[in-house]
């Protein structure tokens, strides 16, 4: 995680220094301020403006801030800039002694109570976590996408299953499942089909429960060629209507893949660009020994040196031994797209 620490006080900065290297030392980023004139003592940075305007910047580029001081000052400081749980960075609080870490805010999916337990061990502290699925020791969806690195497809329906589970009842569980027990308050069930219910998928048609929540998990590949010059809008387009026919996730792409002659075609980056994800591509030889029935093309063999790029490309990248879609052509544009295989756990 990127963390950002400040503190007030002398204690404050000592500790701020001790913890600022365990957590480097545990594989996190950190960086630490202080006041100016404990800065130079413990080699930390000192805080040369309000400690709220401070904060905005590192507020939307860290994952973890940590305020060494009163809960009051982590609170005013945070309060201008709360967004939302889904993109809001963890806050803890922690006393000048070092007795108490505190998770404020962003426990679940930006990891905070967490990192308020492993914060604790280093200092030799007590975690204070407040929410509720921990306290009872309930199966927290939140916690659980957020560590197998699903999509939720909804924050007000997964507080309503939180809830639903803090009462006692059963929750749906569907899609793929993961390794592990299975928790007492899920059921894969279908004699006992409860109005709500989680389904891990990245097909949005998959609705068995009056109420479904999807997890999303990224896994898509799409497997793309196409000629010389297709203009960005025009692919972006395409692959737009192809997922929706197919009810596939845009929140489930992972990848794009085609053959090396296209690394520099405009259109493939500006949709990596727009989906956050890698561009793959290969060289013909690589692509002529993925393993598969393939829609051949003596065309496409003239130009590439290989008889089908879109679909060899979306195994070779995927992983998987099948194609979810095989090739669909459009103006000058084909698409196949694969599932990646993956692997969750409780």
């Amino acid at each position: 995680m990127r963390i950002t620490i400040f503190s007030f006080t002398h204690n404050g900065a000592a500790l701020a220094a001790s913890l600022a290297k365990d957590l480097i030392q545990s594989g996190h980023l950190c960086q630490a301020f202080t006041m100016p004139k404990y800065a130079a003592e413990f080699h930390l940075q000192a805080i040369g403006k309000s400690v709220k305007d401070l904060t905005g910047p590192f507020f939307s580029s860290e994952d973890a801030l940590i305020y060494i001081g009163a809960c009051g000052i982590a609170v005013r400081a945070i309060a201008p800039f709360l967004q939302d749980k889904t993109c809001d960075p963890c806050v803890l609080s922690i006393d000048e002694q070092g007795r108490y870490v505190i998770s404020l805010l962003s426990g679940h999916i930006g990891g905070g109570n967490e990192l308020a337990i492993q914060a604790a061990s280093l200092l030799g502290a007590a975690p204070i976590i407040s929410t509720a699925t921990d306290l009872n020791h309930k199966f927290a969806v939140d916690v659980f996408a957020t560590k197998n690195h699903l999509k939720i497809s909804d924050m007000t329906l997964a507080k309503k299953i939180s809830v639903a589970i803090l009462d006692g009842e059963k929750t749906g569980l569907s899609g793929i499942i993961p390794q592990g027990s299975l928790p007492d308050e899920l059921t894969l069930n279908p004699n006992e089909l409860p109005t709500l219910g989680i389904c891990i998928s990245p097909f949005t048609d998959q609705k068995p429960y009056t109420e479904t929540l999807h997890l999303i998990p990224r896994q898509t590949v799409l497997g793309i060629g196409c000629r010389k010059g297709i203009s960005p809008e025009d692919m972006e387009a395409f692959v737009e209507r192809i997922l929706h026919e197919q009810h596939i996730s845009p929140d489930s792409l992972l990848a794009i893949a085609s053959i090396d002659l296209k690394e520099k075609e405009p259109c493939m980056i500006q949709l990596s660009r727009k989906y956050q994800i890698p561009f793959h591509t290969y060289d013909a030889h690589t692509l002529s020994q993925v393993r598969g029935q393939f829609s051949s093309s003596a065309y496409v063999k003239t130009v590439t040196g290989v008889d089908n790029v879109c679909e060899r490309a979306a195994l070779a990248c995927s992983g998987a031994d099948t194609l979810t879609l095989h090739k669909t052509i459009d103006s000058g544009k084909t698409l196949a797209i694969a599932m990646a295989p993956i692997q969750l756990y409780f």
